[in-house]
């Protein structure tokens, strides 16, 4: 798999912004050379915050690692569950992996979903415990 340098648009963290310039690129060839990659995955839940009343759910996978210059990483993407009579879309790549006991490893991720009825939804937590 092609090791990839990603430094725009990550934050002083490591983390990325989404729905930033040159994602959409990037997404398509992540996409193309992880068609046929294998490798561990990561599960994601939670609720967004409370917008006008209300929250989403944003169950969902990862893909497969994505192998960068720092480390691996991750992209999510999906919708939110429908609520207050709408949805929204969400995408977004993890944080570099963090260390857990035993073997394990989890990754923070920090998104904004898409813009609809009017209101975003912030997401942020840690994807579930994996072993790479």
């Amino acid at each position: 798999m092609q090791d990839y340098h990603l430094q725009q648009p990550y934050d002083g963290a490591g983390y990325l912004y989404p729905y930033e310039q040159g994602m959409a690129q990037l997404n398509d060839q992540v996409r193309r050379e992880n068609e046929n990659s294998h490798g561990h995955t990561h599960a994601h839940s939670g609720a967004t915050t409370c917008q006008e009343g209300h929250v989403h759910l944003h169950p969902g996978v990862t893909s497969v690692p994505i192998e960068t210059t720092q480390g691996h990483i991750h992209y999510m993407s999906g919708n939110t569950t429908f609520d207050d009579g709408h949805i929204h879309q969400y995408e977004t790549y993890t944080s570099l992996p963090i260390p857990l006991p035993g073997g394990y490893h989890t990754h923070y991720v920090e998104i904004r979903t898409t813009e609809d009825d009017g209101h975003t939804h912030i997401i942020t937590g840690y994807t579930e415990p994996s072993k790479t």
